[in-house]
């Protein structure tokens, strides 16, 4: 097999660059950055061969920063929202309203990582960080590979921390199978979800898991998203728990025109979809301004909030513990 490595560097500020490595196995093209070890394209083919990037991409390096919508990075040691921004005795940042979200101002998604290449059987880029910046207990040594394997991306988050702390991180990119030609419309979407986490009005958890079947949020049997988005105008932004009785949590994405599916396969406990409805639209993302529906947001961690929710699991992270979390994306074509 064949790889392909390149490097370049982007202005980020008077002193710094940004990295970015691309890697490609002929099957899938993955571009990643070392600040905020963001994907900030995926190339795949559509039924004709034609590879197109079906990731939505943040423009204009200089403003990643200040990125509102997180496109394509790693959001840690905590991704959503910690209620209050408060657990134990612990204070955090209040970057959104009162609560934290995605670990503040200094989370992992704008933080430098470093990294390092490995060309074996595989093609995979391993991205590494000592986060004492976020505010939450630590250091945090934490690692993330994304690895190449035909026609599949898994991407591996893990750490481990000098102190006893929380860890619940998750990759956030947007996905647009049509290559950005359409919104998510056209797309549907199947999960074996059987739950949903009813949120109150800062979309924080009330404390109940409520059941999808019968609802809008119901995704089991599949559903376009044209469809479901006209029964529920403001669209999502949701978290959905994954059925704690089946062996397989799994997630469908396909788009009909371009031909492209997408599943996803998963150890997370829960899928947080956010169909960028009402979306940030100061970035300018593959040459456009950011509009509503263009992407849909896909995001596997464990439940939002469960440093107050116990009965719901638990995110600790013991000193000296290793904790990893893994994510197979297949992409394929319906001919």
């Amino acid at each position: 097999m064949t790889f392909t490595i390149s490097e370049k560097t982007l202005p980020f500020d008077a002193d710094r660059t940004i990295s970015q490595i691309t890697l490609s196995n002929g099957q899938l093209t993955i571009v990643v950055h070392d600040y905020g070890a963001r994907i900030h394209q995926i190339y795949t083919p559509d039924r004709y061969g034609t590879f197109d990037n079906i990731l939505l991409s943040k423009n204009n390096s200089e403003t990643y920063a200040n990125d509102e919508g997180y496109y394509g990075v790693i959001c840690g040691p905590v991704a959503g929202r910690i209620a209050g921004a408060t657990y134990g005795s612990i204070s955090l940042e209040a970057n959104e309203g009162k609560n934290n979200l995605h670990s503040g101002s200094y989370g992992w998604e704008r933080q430098f990582w470093s990294y390092e290449i490995f060309e074996e059987e595989t093609l995979k880029i391993v991205l590494s960080l000592e986060d004492k910046k976020s505010g939450i207990p630590g250091p945090i040594c934490a690692q993330v590979t994304y690895e190449l394997n035909g026609s599949s991306l898994k991407v591996t988050i893990s750490a481990e921390s000098q102190k006893a702390t929380i860890f619940n991180p998750a990759w956030h990119p947007y996905f647009n199978l049509s290559g950005d030609k359409a919104t998510i419309k056209n797309h549907y979407l199947q999960m074996t979800t059987n739950q949903v986490v009813e949120v109150d009005e800062e979309n924080i958890p009330t404390g109940k898991l409520l059941d999808v079947r019968g609802t809008v949020y119901d995704f089991q049997k599949g559903g376009q998203l044209g469809e479901v988005l006209e029964n529920h105008p403001q669209g999502f932004d949701n978290c959905f728990l994954f059925n704690a009785m089946s062996n397989q949590r799994m997630m469908n994405l396909s788009e009909p025109v371009s031909g492209r599916q997408l599943t996803c396969v998963t150890d997370r406990q829960a899928v947080v979809i956010y169909t960028a409805t009402n979306p940030e639209t100061r970035s300018v993302v593959n040459g456009r301004k950011m509009a509503p529906n263009r992407g849909i947001a896909i995001e596997f961690q464990e439940l939002p909030d469960l440093v107050h929710h116990p009965e719901w699991g638990s995110i600790a992270l013991k000193s000296g513990e290793r904790k990893s979390f893994s994510t197979l994306y297949t992409f394929s074509v319906n001919k």
